[in-house]
């Protein structure tokens, strides 16, 4: 990815528009420099404790507490970053609504975006992470609060995928604040001296020595742009400001509160000089807002006496005020800062792969509910009946997908009590429910996509010789070896090109020192080495040939554990479908391995919202990367790619293994043997889950890499026709027609506004057409996907002209006749 940089020094001219800002804020005119003290407490709905655990022990004393300081204090500002655990304290305490409506109306509780959560952003389907969003903006619509945040506040993600900005602009934000970046330092995360951090040519280093700035305008690969601020120094960096101690966390100072004036003053001082060397304008930014923590009390007193009594001697002026305040003011001196395309992975790689059941049943959920969602929204556009109960159905299995996008949830890093006890069984719950509802829906089942066909259908043969099975299919011939551990030794198409160069779809078994959130190798201390690989011995294989496929099974003894591994060749699709299921060892790691012989020094692979182009190595080696359905690796002349269904895992070398990998069992991080890693306190273990992907070679370089998105998209649709992967999924919008680059990945009733929202996935900057089959468009916006009309569309003769202003695109059509309405 590009990286522009821009050398320009910090501006000290105060712009009318700043001017208005700081006048509302109390600042004086003459201030040097202003230092907004931003406060919240970070909830993870469920992480070391139960959603209901945190919600009695923590929240509620939170919310009381913030209630109090708030009537106490009209000059103060608090911030709660998702709406999960406020409406769950609006239902279960209606006689604190009065009091919060009215902090929310009058924005002292603001909002630091909508979500349910503040959810990861490099492992959901996009569209689970902009429902999330929606849904916290219609239940605060729902009680009569009209604040519409333009900043989104990811302040715990572990990484954020490189197209976020994409996926935040198309719901509307202009801004967004983010804290874990490739390469910085994190308290209590590593044994390696402060000095070591950030790491060399990390995005940590990029910011903080190369360009000096926390503030920048973060563009995705599509165009779209937010601005942004990175906290460099914690989210709670100033949670010790009236204390001395080490840390409050979890409602707990461990130290004494001290709120001498000289004590404030200090630790004003050591803020200002961290914050000032990576500040481009005289704003700078403090967070307050560890885990659970309620609010400093009588914050307001000591920031007022320090304006009274120091101030004057410093310049520096404090206030309390809320993150788009900071964010705003920033913004009046937006030509100073650097714009950058910036991918800021990997954080951490372990997670990626981590408890695999959470990512795939994730998935595999929301495809369905997207299905079931769509086809009812067509049965209304054509008039029939729609399900009586979908509505209900479809708004609470939304709400549950949305709690598990979050970045404790979905990534797999909660201790074993939690996901056995509350996260597994709500992703296992939806998915009965989804499949229940389907299975009421008599459907005609959609045939597989001819875009998959690559060559004619016709017969499979399979001949056995010795320890030798070889598959002749219309789309090329494949030989696997059972001395060779079961692996494809040779995979030749039609035209000649042998797409293997030494023994490939293994399985590789690695020792695994990290835990749930990072790979041994990623911290000092740790280690990530192979152990074994299945070519190395012989093995039986098990045959069966069906009407258009053959199915290879075997068995084999990984650490002392039993691992299977199935490879489906069919005769009507090129993509070779493998499938590993079993447990692993404690502290190991496995793989599906491809020895390639491409000569890659790059992964093209989709994102949450994008497309990108990443280094084969980055940090580490070898290094890991999240891709969402693809992942692709080619030279001059040909490539490979890797449909995944989750998790998406994936890595190359320069010589031609392409990896993904597909389980893990390492329950703790542990540095040098001995040492815990305070920062990460989960162990979690994994028993092994059931993890497909596919892979097919394509002609060499993406011309066109939206292709090769929409190709995952149908393949893994039509892989659950045959009952591989997803169970039966059905395709979206047979109603609807798009003309051009760009598919259709959502389709549903409007929860605001009239008629209904079209999804469109497309190449940036095609042109395209929309229009009904069997239906008549009358009038059509687009809208963002909070569901807010941004302009009318063109309609002519029910054909809807749109230009894809960004990879993801969402749209309003009203229909002739239609009379579905809306919310």
């Amino acid at each position: 990815m590009s990286t522009a940089i821009d050398i320009a020094g910090p501006s000290f001219a105060r712009s009318p528009s700043a001017a208005t800002i700081l006048a509302r804020l109390g600042v004086p005119s003459d201030a040097a420099k202003v230092l907004i003290f931003g406060e919240t407490s970070h909830w993870d709905p469920n992480w070391l404790r139960t959603a209901d655990e945190y919600f009695e022990g923590q929240v509620v004393p939170v919310i009381r507490a913030v209630v109090s300081e708030l009537t106490a204090d009209p000059k103060r500002v608090f911030a709660f970053e998702s709406t999960f655990f406020l409406e769950r304290f609006w239902n279960a305490h209606p006689e604190h609504r009065d009091e919060i409506h009215a902090l929310l109306q009058s924005r002292r509780l603001r909002l630091t975006g909508t979500g349910i959560t503040t959810p990861d952003t490099v492992i959901p389907n996009p569209e689970a992470i902009l429902r999330d969003y929606l849904l916290g903006q219609q239940w605060l619509r729902s009680i009569g609060v009209d604040d519409e945040p333009r900043v989104a506040y990811l302040p715990d993600d572990f990484g954020y995928a490189p197209s976020l900005p994409s996926l935040l602009a198309e719901l509307g934000y202009s801004q967004a604040v983010i804290t874990r970046v490739d390469g910085a330092h994190f308290i209590g995360a590593d044994y390696r001296p402060t000095t070591a951090f950030p790491l060399p040519g990390s995005s940590a280093d990029l910011l903080q020595n190369r360009l000096t700035s926390a503030d920048f305008v973060w563009a995705a690969p599509d165009g779209r742009e937010v601005l942004c601020h990175w906290n460099p120094f914690t989210y709670f960096q100033g949670d010790m400001l009236a204390y001395v101690g080490v840390i409050r966390w979890m409602g707990n100072t461990y130290g004494m509160s001290w709120r001498t004036g000289r004590h404030i003053a200090r630790r004003v001082a050591s803020y200002v000089d961290a914050l000032s060397s990576l500040a481009r304008t005289p704003y700078l930014f403090c967070p307050i807002g560890c885990d659970f923590n309620p609010p400093i009390p009588n914050l307001g007193f000591l920031l007022d006496r320090y304006n009274r009594e120091v101030y004057p001697q410093t310049g520096v002026w404090l206030v309390s005020a809320g993150l788009d305040d900071y964010m705003d003011l920033v913004d009046t001196e937006r030509g100073v800062l650097p714009r950058l395309e910036l991918d800021v992975n990997p954080y951490w790689m372990g997670f990626y792969a981590s408890r695999p059941e959470a990512k795939v049943r994730h998935h595999r959920v929301t495809r369905k509910l997207l299905a079931a969602e769509a086809e009812d929204a067509e049965r209304r556009m054509t008039g029939e009946p729609a399900c009586p109960r979908i509505d209900a159905l479809k708004t609470r299995l939304w709400n549950d997908l949305a709690f598990a996008n979050h970045h404790d949830f979905i990534t797999g890093t909660s201790p074993d009590r939690v996901w056995l006890g509350e996260q597994a069984p709500l992703l296992r719950d939806a998915e009965t429910s989804v499949d229940r509802w389907l299975a009421e829906r008599p459907h005609r089942l959609a045939e597989p996509s001819a875009r998959l066909a690559r060559a004619p259908a016709g017969k499979l043969r399979l001949r056995r010789a010795g320890h030798v099975l070889t598959i002749e299919a219309p789309h090329g011939r494949l030989v696997f070896d059972e001395e060779r551990g079961g692996c494809l030794v040779s995979w030749r198409t039609p035209d000649g090109t042998e797409h293997v160069r030494g023994p490939s779809l293994d399985l590789g078994l690695y020792r695994d020192t990290g835990g749930l959130w990072r790979l041994g190798h990623e911290f000092a201390g740790g280690r990530f080495g192979l152990l074994e690989r299945g070519e190395s011995r012989a093995v039986s294989v098990r045959a069966t040939v069906m009407p258009g496929s053959v199915h290879l099974v075997h068995r084999d003894r990984f650490g002392g554990r039993t691992v299977e591994r199935g490879v489906w060749v069919f005769a009507d699709r090129p993509e070779i479908v493998v499938e590993v299921t079993g447990g692993l060892p404690l502290g190991t790691s496995m793989c599906v391995e491809l020895e390639t012989g491409l000569h890659a020094h790059q992964i093209d692979m989709d994102v949450p919202g994008g497309i990108v182009r990443r280094p084969w190595r980055k940090l580490y080696d070898p290094t890991f990367w999240p891709a969402f359905s693809f992942a692709h690796v080619c030279d001059e002349t040909r490539g490979l790619a890797m449909f995944l269904a989750g998790p998406a895992s994936v890595s190359a070398t320069p010589s031609g293994r392409f990896t993904a990998m597909v389980q893990r069992n390492a329950p703790k991080e542990v540095a040098y043997g001995i040492l815990p890693v305070l920062a990460h306190p989960a162990r979690g273990t994994d028993p092994g889950f059931r993890v497909t992907c596919a892979v097919v070679p394509t002609d060499g370089p993406l011309s066109a890499p939206i292709g090769l998105a929409r190709r995952a998209h149908d393949v893994l649709r039509d892989l659950a026709l045959h009952g591989i992967g997803a169970g039966i999924e059905r395709p979206l919008a047979e109603t609807l027609v798009v003309d051009g680059d760009a598919f259709i990945t959502a389709l549903k009733p409007a929860d605001r506004g009239p008629g209904y929202i079209v999804r469109l996935m497309g190449q940036p900057g095609a042109q395209v057409s929309l229009h009904g089959r069997r239906v008549t468009v009358k009038a059509a916006a687009r809208c963002d996907a909070r569901e807010r009309d941004r302009h009318p569309l063109a309609v002519d003769n029910g054909h809807v002209a749109l230009a894809m202003d960004g990879q993801t695109v969402s749209v309003r059509l009203e229909l002739a006749d239609d009379s579905a309405g809306g919310r």
